[in-house]
Formats: C-alpha cells, sequence, structure tokens
C-alpha cells in the first residue's frame, strides 16, 4: 500500500521492492491512488494494481477499501509504505474488520515539510502508527534511532531493511537519449548531480561549488539532471555565476544512463534517509562525493567516498578537485562502493530479507 501514485522516491522503492519480490516466490499486490504513472509501471512488472482513494481527510471510504482488498485477495501480509497509506491500514484493521498483519515502512521523517500547525496532529498520527503495527520497519540505523528515541516504538520492532534496487544499466536508447540532450557530454571531466529541485537537495551548494572547481580545474563541466519545485531559481542563480555553458540543467532523463558519464557523482542534501540516487551511484561504480548525513554515511562506509559537511561549498569543492586530480583516488572510491553495493543493496538480496520479515510475522 502507497497513497500517491506519482513517480517519487517511495514511489520508487515500492515498485522496486515489487520486482525483487517477484523473483523470490512472493506473489505481490499494489494498492495506491488510481490513475499515476506507478501504475503502468507497476503493471508492467505483472503485478495486480487496485486504486484505492486514499487522501489526508482520513474519511472512511479508504479504509473500507482496503480492508475489503485484503479479504478479496487473500493476503497473508499488509506492508504499508508512508504515513497515510498505513494510517488507513490500521483504521480497517480497528473498524473494518481486516485481520491480517500489518507493516509499516517508515520512510523517514517529513514533519519539517509541513506547516507548523500540522505537525502536532502528523506526529500523533505517526505515533498511533506505529503503536497498532506488528512491526515499523526503518531504512536506516538513524531512522530506527530517531523512532526509538522520539518514543514512537520499541527498538526490537523496528527492524533495518535498507533499500535495494536492480542492476542499474541503461538501454542503448535512453544512452541516446542523453546524448542528445547534452551533445558534449563526453567533453572535459564531468561532475554530476541527480536530484530533485527542491531545497532539501542542496543543489545551491552544488552551484556555489562548481564556481570553485573551475578555479581548480578549468576544463571541469556540470551536469544537473532532474527537475523540480526551484527550477526557475536555480536557473537564475545560475545565470549570474562565471559558469556559462560549463554547467548544464539536463531537465529530466534516465538517471542510470546518466550516471556513466560522470567521472564524480555528488549528493549535497540537507538531509536524507538512504536515497536512491546515491545506491544508484554506487551500483554505476561512481567516485562520490556525499555531504555528512548518518544514513549515506552508514550505506557508503568509511572507504566508498568523499564526506564533506552540509551546506560548505569549499569543503564539496575541494572534495570534488580531489577525485578530479587524483585518479587513483578516484577509481578506489568508485570500487569501494561498488563492493558496498553488492555486500548490503542488491536487490535480490533485501527482497529475500523481506520475504523473511513477510512470513515471521505472518506465522
Amino acid at each position: 500500500m502507497i497513497d500517491k501514485s506519482f513517480v517519487g522516491g517511495g514511489q520508487v522503492n515500492v515498485r522496486n521492492l515489487l520486482e525483487g519480490l517477484l523473483g523470490c516466490g512472493v506473489e505481490p499486490v499494489l494498492a495506491c491512488r488510481a490513475g499515476g504513472p506507478l501504475v503502468a509501471w507497476v503493471e508492467a512488472l505483472g503485478v495486480r494494481v487496485h486504486g484505492v482513494p486514499f487522501d489526508k481527510r482520513f474519511r472512511p471510504g479508504p479504509a473500507l477499501a482496503v480492508a475489503r482488498l485484503a479479504r478479496a485477495e487473500g493476503v497473508s501480509v499488509v506492508h504499508g509504505h508512508g504515513l497515510v497509506a498505513t494510517f488507513y491500514c490500521v483504521l480497517a484493521r480497528r473498524f473494518a474488520g481486516m485481520r491480517v498483519p500489518l507493516l509499516y515502512h517508515q520512510h523517514g521523517f517529513h514533519h519539517h515539510n509541513y506547516g507548523a500547525a500540522t505537525i502536532g496532529l502528523r506526529k500523533a498520527a505517526e505515533r498511533f502508527v506505529c503503536r497498532n503495527v506488528e512491526r515499523v520497519i526503518a531504512s536506516s540505523e538513524e531512522d530506527r534511532d530517531a523512532l526509538v528515541d522520539g518514543g514512537y516504538a520499541p527498538r526490537e520492532r523496528v527492524p533495518v531493511l535498507p533499500n535495494g534496487i536492480p542492476e542499474p544499466i541503461p538501454s542503448a536508447a535512453e544512452t541516446a537519449q542523453v546524448r542528445a540532450a547534452v551533445p558534449d557530454i563526453e567533453r572535459g571531466p564531468r561532475v554530476g548531480i541527480v536530484a530533485r529541485l527542491h531545497p532539501q537537495k542542496g543543489i545551491e551548494t552544488f552551484l556555489e561549488a562548481a564556481v570553485r572547481v573551475r578555479e581548480a580545474v578549468p576544463t571541469a563541466r556540470f551536469v544537473v539532471v532532474g527537475t523540480g519545485e526551484i527550477e526557475a531559481e536555480l536557473h537564475a542563480r545560475a545565470r549570474a555565476l562565471p559558469l556559462g555553458d560549463a554547467l548544464v540543467f539536463t531537465g529530466s532523463l534516465p538517471s542510470r544512463a546518466c550516471h556513466p558519464f560522470f567521472d564524480v557523482a555528488v549528493l549535497c542534501s540537507r538531509w536524507e534517509g538512504l536515497p536512491i540516487t546515491l545506491l544508484e551511484y554506487m551500483a554505476s561504480r561512481r567516485a562520490i562525493v556525499c555531504t555528512d548525513l548518518r544514513g549515506c554515511v552508514e550505506a557508503l562506509g568509511p572507504e566508498a567516498a568523499e564526506i564533506v559537511p552540509v551546506d560548505d561549498a569549499p569543503a564539496l569543492a575541494a572534495a570534488i578537485v580531489r577525485l578530479l586530480c587524483d585518479p587513483a583516488l578516484a577509481a578506489q572510491r568508485a570500487a569501494a562502493a561498488r563492493g558496498r553495493f553488492e555486500e548490503r543493496f542488491t536487490l535480490a538480496g533485501v527482497a529475500a530479507r523481506y520475504r523473511a520479515l513477510y512470513q515471521e510475522v505472518a506465522r
């Protein structure tokens, strides 16, 4: 269960998990809002999708729909992703007769993205959900600590299960799409970032760092892949910087087809749990610079990236220059990143861990 059917980070995680479960003997079914691109994306896997009118008004209709769906499909476990969908799943169990184990995939705390008037209500709903499910799934140790320290759930009911991704192998058509969007993408050492253009992602810091990198490595070029709410603001900021055609905003492109062109891949977010982008960088064997966010550092380990403080453009620039000017160090970091991916984040390995959890709670 997930409420929204657009394609964002949570939806990508759901789609990837469904693919992995199909490969390890689980028959998954998805429920989400009808009409969004996630529906076709998941149906292309051969997974059945049911439309449920989840919304934030907390009406009884979606809870009744969830209970009916669980009975009709004969489900063994309900896996709720995000607060809204899982809240309705709890209501379905308490008031609509649904009688199956329920897991809440928490996906991190995002209360700061909402107005002050609703933060208290969201926290109360979070506690209500956490106390009425069999397990609260955290994507990182940081998220588990936040759940435990905040009194949402005891540690023994909060397993840490990371996200997993399929191998990010681009098709020839996707690679051609990138080359068409950025005709000279293979010219010069390239520094890339794939991110939603949102204040969370720290793109302003990336732009400031790019100016400093160009002073040390005049042939360096910078690629920003993504769209978002502050796109116009970032374009205006970039025009005021002495970067000219060394900086390209590509808009929306297949991220897995962009990574192979990056000599250095950057994640400079201000807050994160465990972003898909970082896992894709790791799987693609990129030399990575990442901000000092606990979930990301946990994923990377001590050798797989250059770690810099949040919102520190000089430190970000220095780390990028270090990797551009030291190919041996860049290769070492890239190999370590790929090793961490193979050890912890392959889709098959992660899906097997979810299957084991489903079996545990369904007994």
